[in-house]
């Protein structure tokens, strides 16, 4: 492979990751395909599914171990494959899932392949947080030695396979951090894209909202704080609560009763709820990994946010416009008085700077490709 194309890329990834409905995973993934190619590259995508041999589930449910049991024998040949019959110079893997293989393509750096990871942050980040917000909400048992042994095995696991990358990208200056922790090398951050796309904007008196994966340890450990220190709210103000599980969409709309539960909703039913929200609210008071990428959306939808720093990590943002509230407490006052229209239409003209003022495409994609090219 003498003839390797410095321009053209295979692009390893777990199949679900490329579907066209989800969260941010696949928003994630979209972004960087779209990065990528904007940059220049030519991509050839190869897949995989989740091992669901018996043997593989077996092990993976009674002795699980990081980044082990997921893809199938074979996959490594199909990979392969693809860079003999591309000439791609460049392996892209996309997140952690399918960093994996790298590992056990090292042989290939000896003709002149070099592998990128596009990050969607680490996963033992995230792990974290989810055994303590399990516990803090009586969702399952205690923070046990089986979590600190998980845990520890993530973090050795994720460092192994850093050495392996030539490159890294990723979301955010925090995940920038953890990846040069575990011994990342070249790490790069791409700030978060944000489409200009303003609603018809007709807030209801009272009305705030906020949109998530309610199962995602950090969306609903910030969800839960804020409403704690919210509690007093008069019974006129509502916040209306878009995500799945429904399980504990209910079970948050029982404990806090100005929380109406909307489940989920199409991209067309979330437009015109959410032009009635007079802010939308992000509430993330932990450093979870990758990004909030749904927060994309309502500075597209040029909507007053209230967020903390950690919630708007990876996008531009200027303070001196809109200060972060990084308290629940902080959060709660803010988010009570925006849900007066007048007050939330003060704020709306510095959202509006805030969105065009993030980066675009084509800055993106030159850091991407200046990262990558001689």
């Amino acid at each position: 492979m003498s003839d390797l194309n410095p321009r053209h890329a295979v692009f390893v990834t777990a199949a679900y990751a490329l579907q066209p409905e989800g969260g941010g995973v696949q928003h994630c993934t979209r972004e960087y395909l779209q990065v990528a190619r904007a940059a220049g590259f030519t991509l050839h995508p190869v897949s995989f599914a989740t091992d669901r041999r018996p043997l593989a589930r077996l092990r993976r449910k009674f002795r699980p171990r990081p980044y082990s049991d997921l893809v199938a024998p074979g996959f490594e040949a199909e990979v392969l494959r693809h860079v003999q019959a591309s000439g791609a110079r460049w392996i892209f893997f996309n997140q952690t899932d399918a960093g994996q293989i790298a590992p056990r393509l090292a042989a290939l750096r000896t003709s002149g392949v070099r592998f990128a990871l596009l990050s969607h942050g680490i996963d033992s980040t995230d792990s974290l947080h989810t055994a303590h917000t399990r516990a803090n909400f009586g969702l399952g048992p205690p923070v046990s030695d089986g979590d600190a042994l998980l845990i520890g095995r993530q973090i050795f696991a994720e460092a192994a396979m850093h050495r392996h990358f030539d490159a890294i990208f990723c979301l955010s200056e925090s995940d920038r951090l953890f990846e040069q922790w575990l011994g990342g090398k070249n790490v790069q951050v791409l700030p978060r894209l944000v489409e200009s796309a303003p609603l018809d904007w007709i807030p209801t008196a009272g009305r705030l909202g906020t949109v998530g994966t309610l199962g995602h340890a950090p969306n609903l450990d910030g969800l839960v704080q804020f409403c704690r220190a919210f509690v007093a709210t008069p019974v006129s103000v509502r916040l209306r609560l878009v995500g799945s599980p429904p399980a504990i969409g209910e079970k948050l709309a029982r404990e806090f009763p100005f929380i109406d539960y909307l489940g989920s909703l199409t991209d067309i039913e979330l437009q015109a709820e959410a032009r009635t929200w007079c802010a939308f609210l992000n509430p993330i008071f932990c450093v979870p990994r990758g990004c909030s990428t749904k927060l994309a959306v309502p500075l597209g939808w040029h909507l007053p946010v209230v967020t903390t720093r950690p919630g708007a990590r990876g996008y531009f943002w200027d303070e001196a416009l809109v200060p972060f509230s990084d308290t629940p407490a902080e959060f709660a006052r803010l988010a009570m008085q925006l849900s007066d229209p007048v007050a939330a239409a003060h704020l709306r003209p510095a959202i509006t700077e805030i969105a065009q003022r993030s980066p675009q495409l084509e800055e993106v994609a030159a850091r991407f490709a200046a990262a990558l090219l001689p």
